[in-house]
C-alpha cells in the first residue's frame, strides 16, 4: 500500500509543482521519474478526477482543484475557482472574488502559502487578497483542512497553498491567450493576454519556465445605501403636533451610487530547474504581481436632517413595524422651504503588489529525503488615498418612498435635475486611508526516513525559521471640513476668502457657486439594471482635480495645511508588528493491515516558539490634565514612540487515520489543536485617549491595545467517508466540529486616573468561553458515459453541500447569540460539464446563504442612546458558463460568461430582509479569446 501512495505522488508531481513541507515524497522517486514521460492534466474531468486522486491518496483531509491545461485554470477569479470547493465560500469586492472563508471562518484563521511558504499580504489583517494573483500563473490549489505536523501553523480554518509550475514537469511547451473582456454595465471591451514559455536542457536535466500576464477590465456597479445608519425619531420630532409615542427610523444620508472601476493587473513567474543526478533537485521560483484599481464612485446622497430644517418637512408615513414608509421635505416651486442634497465623489483606489522568491534543494540519500527551503516574500498597498468629496444645493421639493414594493426606495426632487447647470457649494473633502507593507521570510528543514520494510511507513522531522513583518501607516488630513460653513455660520475659521467668493443657496451659506471645471456631466443610464423603482436616470458628477483648483484659489496655504494627507500619528492607527517563530516537529506514519483492510496512521507533534515585536505611536495617560471646565489639556494630545517584545510557546499535537474499508471506501479519522493568531491591530502596543467634550461633565476614555495576547486555539474533530466507486464517480461525505478557545473580547472598566473617572477598554483573551463550529460536507462528481449511449458521451456532474452550524459566545443585548461573521448555515456548488469532440461546455451554479456582518450601532430615540442592532448579507446564488471549443489539438477558441443571473447583493438589519441597509447590481461580465499551445 505504501507504495502506491508512492507512485501517485510521482505522478502528481509530472502534473504540478507540490509545496515546499510536502516535498520528500516528489523527490523519493527521482530514479523512476526521470524515465518517465511528461504527463499533463488536460481537459475538465481530468482535472476533476486528479482533484478527487489527490484527496483520496492524501494522509489528512484535502481538497484540490487542478488546472484544466496548462495556463488554464478552472475559472479566472481563483478565490471563485475555490468556491467549488466544499465548506469554501468567497467574498467578493464590487463583485469581484476576493477572499474566502473555510467552514465559516475567514481569512484571519486561514494561512495561504505559495508553493509551501507562507506569501505576504498587502491587506491590513492576516487575510490574503487571492484577485491579486492570475489564475493563468497557477498549476494547482490544495486546501488543507486538517493539521499536520509538517504544515505551518496558524490556519484553525485551513492551510491554502497554491503551486506554480516547475519546467522539468511541464517540458518543453509554449502556451498563451488572447482575450477581450466585456462587462455590460460599462459598455466596454478590454484586452487580456497571458504566455507561457517552457523549456529543458541536456537530456532534461535542467529547464527553464517563464510565464507572464496581464489583463484589463472596465466595470460598473450601482448601489443604493442607507449610509450611516438608520436613526430613529419621533413624530412629534417631524411634524407639528405629532405623537410622540409614535416613532419610525430614517437613514441619515439615503444615496444612489455608480461606480466604475479600471482594473489593471499584471504578474509573472520565473522557475529554474537543475537535476544534475536522480538524487539531487534545485529549484529556484519567483513571482511578481501587481494590482491597480482606480475605483470612482458618482453619488446623490440625500442630507434628511443634517442641515435641513426640520419645518421643512411636509410629510412622514410611519409604518406598523417601526419602519419609515415615506418622507416628504419641501414643496415645489418653493425655495424658501427646501430639502438638502449633495453630490458626491468617491474614489478607493488600489495600488498593491507582491513578489516572492524561493530556492529549493532536495537531496536522498540511502533511505532519507532532505529538503532545505529558503524564500523571502513582500506585499505592499500603497494606496492611502481614499476620497469622499461632497458638494452641496437645495432642491425645492424631496420625496423617499421605501413604500413601494422594491428594496430601492423611490426618490423625486420634483421638476429639478441634478445635473451640472444648476448652483453647487463647496462642502465637505475627506482623504485618508493606509499603507502596509508586509514580510515574510523563512528558512525551513524538512526530512523524511523511510524503512525498507515494517509497520512504520515513513518518519517525516523537520524544524525551521519564520518571520512576518506587518507595518501600516495611516494618512490623513488636518480638517476635512475646512471648507464648510455648518449649523448657520456665515464666517470660515479656516478659510481666508472674500466673501464675494459665498453664495446663499435657500438658505445656506457656502463658498461658491462652484466653476464648470469642478462638475462634469452623468454620462450613464440604466441605473440598478433590473429595478422598478422610480429614481433619477442621470446626474452630475465632482471633477476632483478641478474642484480642489477652486478651493486651491480661494486659500492655497489653506488647501495645503488642511486637505493635504500626511502620516497621521494619533489614535493609535500606525504601527508595526513583527512575528519571528522558530519551530521544530515530528511525524510517524505507520502503515499495514487489519483484517485484510489497509490502514494508516499519522501521529504528530510541533513545537512553536514565537516572539513578538510591535511599536506604534501611542498617547500616554500620564499626560492626562484638565483645565478648569475639565476638558483635556492639550498635553494630552502628545504622541510618541513606544515598542514591546513578548514571546509564547505552544506545542500542537495532530492525528491522521485512514482506514481502507474496500477498494473503493476510504474512512478517516482526524484529531488536532490548531492555533491561530489574533488581528495585528490588537497586538500594537498604543493607547488612545478622548473624550466626549458634549456631555456634561465630560465623558473619559482610553482604549489599549494588548501586544501580549496569546492566539486563538482550537480542539479539532474530523470524520470522513469517500467512496470512489468508479474510475470518475465519487461520492464523499464529511463531518467536522472545532471548538475554539481564547478569544480576544473587550470589555470596559471603571478606573480613576489623575482624580477622574475613565471608562478603559482592553483586549484580552477570554478563555472561560468557548465557540464551536460543527457541519457536514457532502461531494459528489459523477459521469454518465456508462448510462448514455456513445453519441452522448461526455456528459458530467459535480456537487457539493456543505452545512455549517455555529455557535459564537457573543451575544445581543437581547442574549441572543450571534452567528461568526461571515459563515452562512448553507452552501452548495452545482458544476455541469460536457466535454467530446473537442467540445468543452461548463455551468456553474454557486450558492451561499445568507450570513452575518456582525453589529452596527445607531441613535435610539426610546433609549436616549446608541443601541447595536445585526446586519446580514443576504443569501447569494451565482450562475457562471465557459465553452471551449478545439480547433486543432493546438488552438482553442473560448467564451465565458459571468453572473449570467445578475443578483442583487442585499445588506439588511435585525433578521428583517425589508429592511435594506444597501443593495448593489454588479451586471454581467463576458470574455472571448483564442488558448494556443506547441
Amino acid at each position: 500500500m505504501k507504495r502506491n501512495y508512492l507512485a501517485f505522488a510521482i505522478s502528481l508531481a509530472l502534473a504540478s509543482s507540490l509545496p515546499a513541507y510536502g516535498a520528500d515524497d516528489e523527490e523519493k522517486q527521482q530514479n523512476d521519474e526521470t524515465e518517465m514521460e511528461v504527463i499533463e492534466v488536460r481537459g475538465i474531468l481530468s482535472s476533476l478526477k486528479e482533484a478527487q486522486s489527490i484527496k483520496k491518496e492524501a494522509d489528512n483531509v484535502v481538497d484540490a482543484l487542478v488546472a484544466e491545461d496548462i495556463g488554464k485554470f478552472p475559472d479566472s477569479n481563483v478565490a471563485e475557482a475555490m468556491q467549488r470547493i466544499p465548506g469554501v465560500s468567497v467574498n467578493r469586492l464590487r463583485g469581484e472574488g476576493q477572499s474566502v472563508t473555510v467552514r465559516g471562518l475567514s481569512g484571519d484563521y486561514n494561512v495561504t502559502t505559495l508553493n509551501g511558504r507562507k506569501i505576504a499580504s498587502e491587506t491590513v489583517g492576516r487575510d490574503f487578497n487571492y484577485d491579486l494573483i492570475a489564475a493563468e500563473l497557477i498549476g494547482g490549489i490544495q486546501v488543507n483542512k486538517t493539521q499536520q505536523a509538517s504544515l505551518p501553523e496558524g490556519g484553525i480554518g485551513a492551510i491554502i497553498n497554491i503551486d506554480t509550475l516547475k519546467p522539468l514537469n511541464v517540458g518543453s511547451k509554449v502556451a498563451g491567450s488572447i482575450e477581450g473582456y466585456y462587462n455590460e454595465r460599462a459598455g466596454e471591451t478590454d484586452p487580456q493576454a497571458s504566455l507561457l514559455i517552457s523549456e529543458t536542457f541536456n537530456d532534461d536535466e535542467l529547464g527553464i519556465l517563464i510565464s507572464a500576464n496581464h489583463t484589463s477590465s472596465f466595470t460598473r456597479f450601482d448601489s443604493h445605501s442607507a449610509q450611516w445608519g438608520w436613526n430613529e425619531w419621533s413624530e412629534a420630532e417631524l411634524m407639528p403636533n405629532g405623537d410622540p409615542n409614535v416613532s419610525g427610523r430614517f437613514p441619515s444620508w439615503p444615496n444612489i451610487m455608480v461606480s466604475t472601476d479600471q482594473r489593471e493587473r499584471s504578474g509573472g513567474t520565473l522557475a529554474l530547474q537543475w537535476r544534475p543526478t536522480p538524487n539531487l533537485d534545485i529549484n529556484f521560483d519567483a513571482l511578481y504581481t501587481k494590482y491597480e484599481i482606480e475605483s470612482t464612485g458618482n453619488m446623490i446622497s440625500l442630507a434628511l436632517f443634517e442641515g435641513t430644517n426640520l419645518d421643512n418637512i411636509q410629510d412622514v408615513q410611519f409604518g406598523a413595524d417601526g419602519h419609515t414608509n415615506s418622507i416628504t421635505i419641501g414643496e415645489p416651486g418653493n425655495m424658501d422651504s427646501p430639502a438638502i442634497a449633495e453630490l458626491l465623489e468617491s474614489q478607493n483606489p488600489r495600488d498593491s503588489d507582491a513578489m516572492q522568491v524561493g530556492l529549493n534543494l532536495n537531496y536522498i540519500w540511502d533511505n532519507f529525503n532532505f529538503n532545505f527551503d529558503l524564500a523571502y516574500s513582500e506585499a505592499e498597498d500603497a494606496s492611502a488615498a481614499v476620497s469622499w468629496v461632497v458638494v452641496r444645493t437645495a432642491i425645492d421639493t424631496l420625496t423617499v418612498n421605501w413604500d413601494n414594493g422594491e428594496q430601492v426606495p423611490d426618490i423625486s426632487f420634483g421638476d429639478t435635475v441634478l445635473d451640472e447647470n444648476i448652483d453647487y457649494g463647496a462642502w465637505y473633502a475627506r482623504i485618508d486611508g493606509d499603507k502596509v507593507k508586509d514580510k515574510t521570510g523563512n528558512f525551513n528543514f524538512n526530512g523524511t526516513y523511510e524503512p525498507d520494510d515494517g509497520i512504520i511507513s515513513k518518519v517525516l522531522f523537520g524544524t525551521g525559521y519564520n518571520m512576518q513583518d506587518k507595518g501600516k501607516t495611516y494618512w490623513s488630513q488636518e480638517n476635512p471640513s475646512a471648507y464648510t460653513f455648518r449649523n448657520g455660520v456665515t464666517e470660515s475659521e479656516w478659510i481666508n476668502a472674500p466673501d464675494s467668493e459665498k453664495v446663499d443657496i435657500a438658505g445656506n451659506t457656502l463658498w461658491g457657486p462652484l466653476p464648470a471645471t469642478a462638475l462634469n456631466p452623468g454620462n450613464f443610464d440604466d441605473f440598478m439594471g433590473s429595478s422598478n423603482a422610480m429614481l433619477p436616470n442621470t446626474w452630475a458628477g465632482i471633477n476632483i482635480p478641478g474642484l480642489f483648483d477652486y478651493y486651491r484659489s480661494l486659500d492655497s496655504e489653506a488647501f495645503d495645511q488642511y486637505l493635504v494627507p500626511r502620516p497621521n500619528l494619533t489614535g493609535g492607527n500606525t504601527y508595526g508588528v513583527k512575528e519571528e517563530t522558530i519551530h521544530a516537529y515530528a511525524e510517524l506514519i505507520l502503515e499495514d493491515e487489519i483484517a485484510s483492510m489497509p490502514y494508516m496512521l499519522d501521529f504528530g507533534l510541533r513545537y512553536i516558539d514565537t516572539t513578538v515585536t510591535s511599536w506604534g505611536y501611542s498617547q500616554d495617560p500620564a499626560n492626562i490634565a484638565f483645565d478648569e471646565n475639565g476638558l483635556f489639556t492639550d498635553a494630552v494630545d502628545t504622541v510618541g514612540l513606544v515598542e514591546f517584545e513578548g514571546n509564547y510557546n505552544k506545542l500542537l499535537p495532530s492525528f491522521n487515520g485512514k482506514l481502507g474499508l474496500t477498494d473503493d471506501l476510504v474512512w478517516r479519522l482526524s484529531l488536532s489543536q490548531a492555533i491561530s493568531r489574533p488581528p495585528l491591530t490588537n497586538l500594537s502596543p498604543v493607547t488612545s485617549i478622548w473624550q466626549n467634550e458634549e456631555k456634561t461633565p465630560p465623558e473619559n476614555f482610553i482604549y489599549e491595545n494588548d501586544p501580549g495576547l496569546e492566539p486563538y486555539y482550537a480542539d479539532q474533530l474530523d470524520t470522513t467517508l469517500e467512496w470512489y466507486y468508479s474510475d470518475s464517480g465519487t461520492l464523499n461525505l464529511a463531518f467536522y466540529y472545532k471548538e475554539l478557545h481564547g478569544f480576544v473580547i473587550y470589555e470596559p472598566t471603571r478606573e480613576t486616573i489623575n482624580g477622574a473617572s475613565f471608562e478603559v477598554t482592553r483586549p484580552y483573551n477570554d478563555d472561560e468561553n468557548q465557540s464551536r463550529i460543527r457541519g457536514y460536507e457532502l461531494n459528489w462528481l459523477q459521469t454518465f458515459d456508462d448510462f448514455l449511449p456513445d453519441a452522448l458521451a461526455g456528459f458530467g456532474v459535480q456537487a457539493n453541500y456543505t452545512y455549517n452550524n455555529s455557535e459564537s459566545g457573543e451575544y445581543t443585548d437581547d442574549g441572543e447569540q450571534l452567528p461568526f461573521k461571515g459563515l452562512s448555515d448553507h452552501q452548495y456548488n452545482v458544476v455541469a460539464f460536457y466535454e467530446n469532440h473537442g467540445l468543452k461546455v461548463n455551468v456553474a451554479y454557486n450558492y451561499r446563504s445568507e450570513y452575518s456582518l456582525g453589529k452596527q450601532w445607531y441613535w435610539s430615540n426610546a433609549l436616549n442612546d446608541w443601541t447595536s442592532e445585526t446586519l446580514q448579507v443576504d443569501e447569494w446564488g451565482q450562475l457562471d458558463m465557459q465553452v471551449g471549443y478545439d480547433v486543432t489539438d493546438n488552438i482553442t477558441l473560448t467564451f465565458e460568461a459571468n453572473n449570467l443571473l445578475d443578483p442583487d447583493y442585499v445588506q439588511y438589519l435585525n433578521g428583517d430582509k425589508n429592511h435594506v441597509d444597501y443593495i448593489s447590481s454588479w451586471g454581467r461580465s463576458y470574455r472571448a479569446g483564442v488558448r494556443f499551445k506547441f
